[in-house]
This record gives structure tokens, C-alpha cells and sequence, in this order.
């Protein structure tokens, strides 16, 4: 059984359910998401507010947040008609390629994300990232970059 919804699993094999965003809006942890806001201002070259960062994951029917919605990647998976780029025949493409050699280390595992997708299923890897992406002392959920829980401090190895 999943535990988390299928809107987690992001069409380019990113699991949303570890975004910092995302767990930051989960846990109401405003401090974070307004440092969140002001390093994306620096990458993008515009205000960043909260409310861009408002988000149910990638596949939800609420809020994406603003970087998110404009994506290529999900763009095309629309567009080619799949849900995740896992069911495309065309995997892998340079597009998807391209995104997880990006330099941004959550993104260097999109291809082997994927290729599980295809080996046990989209609900089979959620369940297994709801499981990677929470801290083993007290399973509250974990972001790809934490060292330590954000809810009870605990030193977390899974991180980036």
C-alpha cells in the first residue's frame, strides 16, 4: 500500500514527497520556505513568494509550485500523453538525459528512479521512496538535502 498519493511520483522520476518544498509546507516550517523563497529569487532573477511556493506535488490536482509548472519535462509527458516518463516509448531521451547529468544531485538519480518505475510500477517506488525519504527514529518525512530531521534532530545518512 502506498502511502503517500500518486501526485508524488513526478512524471520525470522525481519523488515530490522529499522536495524541501514540499516538507516544508508540510510541516508549516515558514522560516525554511522564506529562505527557500530568497535562494530561488538569486537562480531565477525575480521575487519568489510563498505563495509561488504553494504545492500538492507534481501531479496534483492543487498548487505546483512556480518553478515546477513550466517544466519541460512534465510538459512532455503531457503532451505525449503518459503520466511518467517511465511509460514513454521513447525513454530515455536526451531531455531527461540532460536534466539528471544538471548538477543538481536529487536530479542524478532520475534515470535509475525511472528505470524502477518500469522494474515494480509507480506505486511500488512510491512506496519505496515514502520509506528512503523518512527519518528511521521517528518517520517524519525527510527532504533530499537534510542532514539531521527537521522534528526530532536525528541524523539522517539518505541525503544528498
Amino acid at each position: 500500500m502506498v502511502m503517500e498519493g500518486r501526485e508524488l511520483a513526478a512524471p520525470c522520476g522525481l519523488y515530490c514527497g522529499a522536495c524541501s518544498i514540499y516538507v516544508a509546507r508540510k510541516r508549516e516550517d515558514v522560516r525554511t520556505l522564506e529562505r527557500i523563497a530568497r535562494q530561488m529569487k538569486e537562480r531565477v532573477g525575480r521575487e519568489v513568494t510563498l505563495e509561488d511556493l504553494a504545492c500538492e506535488g507534481c501531479l496534483s490536482e492543487g498548487p505546483i509550485a512556480a518553478y515546477c509548472r513550466d517544466c519541460v519535462l512534465r510538459a512532455c509527458a503531457k503532451d505525449r500523453g503518459v503520466t511518467h516518463c517511465s511509460r514513454c516509448p521513447d525513454f530515455p531521451c536526451q531531455p531527461i538525459t540532460d536534466f539528471n547529468n544538471d548538477g543538481m544531485p536529487h536530479h542524478s538519480e532520475v534515470l535509475a528512479n525511472i528505470r524502477m518505475q518500469r522494474e515494480v510500477g509507480v506505486d511500488g517506488w512510491l512506496e519505496e521512496q515514502n520509506k528512503r525519504w523518512r527519518c528511521h527514529a521517528c518517520n517524519s518525512p525527510v527532504h533530499w538535502y537534510a542532514r539531521k530531521c527537521p522534528k526530532c534532530s536525528e541524523a539522517f545518512p539518505n541525503s544528498f
